[in-house]
């Protein structure tokens, strides 16, 4: 309750400054044919921001010479290397960054954020930009001069951020999510499939257990009694991801499962997509990882709280890529449902 009453007086701290120092509007209608540098905000998760990889490639293939600008946190950075639609990435919490984006000469700043975000709104207006979008809310007309409705409906995230460009006239034709590894990172990896006893021709399905929110995770019990069901009937080569806050998770199930069982190296998100192009599929609850899976195009087995489902995965799923399982709580999906959806895929 205080922290929501700060934020509250935080923002209208910043909107009164906003009033006060406000410049006169910009003149005429938004014109395509006049944007020539973009900024484009997006500091939230990191897969928040693979699903907005396609908002990138379709104003890129609207305006092949415009020059397209992402302004990212440290953390999700990494989603972007390698991207051939993005032409620049700023930090948000690098202060050199900071001056960089705030006189960059913009002629549109995009904020992607569904939900009012100040940060983000704020940094659209520090940007300069003549033109600023986003989506309309209490304060937003203080930060944005191009506002987008609100559609109060479930929706697929990706299918959100292309809803803003539409609005503006951009092509939204590409409405798939991408990544973009290296040889750098297939290297490393091919080094960790050598040195873990994993053949070419092995059955090898990943495990992601963590997911930051208790309501998404599954057991790790249940993920041991999984595994120990694929490597007794299928001879599966289990690998079980893991950040720095799940390796103890991520331990516990590899010594538990035993034999074929293997922890993933550690990756960066980039590396993890590389990773990945290894797994015949994988099993994950709502979190990053599932989003690496979709972009990379691997089968996902997702288990989702209730209605977590709708807002991101995608609403036509093709189900030779994609088994979508659903409770109340992750908690209470059954061992033997979950097994079910992986053999669909073997």
């Amino acid at each position: 309750m205080l922290r929501e009453t700060w934020q509250t007086l935080k923002t209208l701290l910043v909107v009164t400054f906003i009033r006060i120092s406000k410049k006169g509007s910009v003149q005429g209608a938004f014109q395509i044919s006049k944007i020539k540098n973009i900024i484009i905000v997006r500091l939230d998760k990191v897969g928040d921001l693979i699903l907005s990889t396609p908002v990138f490639e379709n104003i890129k293939k609207t305006i092949p010479e415009a020059k397209i600008t992402v302004l990212v946190r440290s953390y999700n950075a990494g989603v972007l290397k390698n991207n051939p639609f993005v032409d620049e990435v700023l930090l948000y919490d690098n202060k050199k960054d900071r001056k960089k984006y705030e006189n960059g000469g913009y002629d549109l700043a995009l904020s992607l954020i569904y939900d009012f975000n100040l940060t983000s709104a704020y940094a659209c207006y520090k940007s300069g930009a003549a033109w600023r979008a986003g989506y309309k809310d209490k304060y937003s007309k203080q930060f944005f001069n191009l506002e987008a409705e609100k559609d109060a409906s479930p929706k697929y995230e990706l299918l959100r951020n292309l809803d803003l460009i539409k609005l503006l006239g951009f092509k939204t034709d590409s409405q798939k999510s991408r990544l973009y590894p290296g040889m750098p990172e297939e290297t490393k990896i091919d080094s960790f499939i050598k040195g873990s006893d994993i053949l070419k021709d092995d059955l090898v399905i990943g495990f992601n257990p963590g997911t930051g929110r208790k309501r998404r995770e599954w057991s790790l019990e249940k993920y041991i009694e999984l595994g120990k069901s694929l490597v007794s009937k299928h001879n599966a080569k289990i690998v079980v991801l893991w950040g720095k806050a799940d390796k103890i998770k991520a331990e516990s199930i590899v010594k538990s499962i035993g034999k074929n069982s293997f922890m993933a190296c550690e990756t960066n998100i980039i590396e993890l997509a590389s990773l990945m192009k290894r797994f015949k599929l994988l099993v994950c609850g709502n979190t990053g990882p599932a989003h690496v899976a979709m972009a990379m195009e691997v089968p996902l087995v997702g288990l989702y709280g209730e209605r977590d489902d709708l807002n991101w995965t995608p609403a036509f799923r093709d189900k030779s890529k994609l088994q979508v399982l659903t409770s109340g709580r992750c908690s209470n999906i059954p061992v033997a449902e979950v097994l079910n959806g992986v053999e669909k895929f073997l």
